[in-house]
């Protein structure tokens, strides 16, 4: 049985919306509440951008100029 391209995005788009859910209850049942979850990724999106941050300061002071990149 071979599904039609309508088929195919439907199911992409249900999955879609079906998929914040299921994460948070995956995490629950996991045993890691959902606000510390939270944290811990914003705690990490944060010193990754810090150190990209810090990479790009010290790549323009030592070239001396913006990136050329």
């Amino acid at each position: 049985m071979s599904l039609t391209m309508q088929q195919k995005a439907d199911i992409a788009t249900e999955a879609a919306k079906a998929s914040p859910p299921v994460a948070v209850a995956g995490a629950t049942i996991a045993g890691m509440p959902i606000n510390d979850l939270v944290l811990w990724v914003t705690l990490i999106y944060l010193v990754l951008q810090i150190g990209f941050l810090l990479y790009r300061w010290g790549k323009m002071y030592f070239r001396g100029g913006p990136d050329t990149e």
